[in-house]
């Protein structure tokens, strides 16, 4: 499992990538007697792309519902430093979508 932002951790099976915020009964890797994970506010994509980018829209609403972004200006800061924790995330390199 791959931590992405704030909450949001990403796992992956042979059918597609879940994205999902930990719920508090998973143990985080490493632990000792480590409990199953479980993931809350599951959503399921087909491709790592769609999950990261669907991850990051996700994050940039809950910053304005929440109201921490009020103007369009600090809406298009906030988009570009949740990329940038999720770039840093993955080791630095761009996800591109179709090339």
């Amino acid at each position: 499992m791959l931590h992405l932002l704030g909450d949001y951790y990403l796992n992956a099976d042979r059918f597609g990538y879940t994205v999902g915020v930990l719920s508090a009964n998973s143990a985080r890797g490493g632990e000792a007697h480590a409990k199953p994970v479980i993931l809350r506010q599951s959503r399921y994509y087909p491709t790592f792309a769609s999950a990261v980018d669907s991850t990051a829209e996700i994050a940039l609403r809950n910053a304005i519902a929440a109201g921490d972004v009020q103007t369009l200006q600090q809406t298009v800061q906030e988009l570009r430093c949740i990329r940038d924790e999720i770039i840093a995330a993955i080791g630095g390199k761009e996800v591109e979508q179709n090339g």
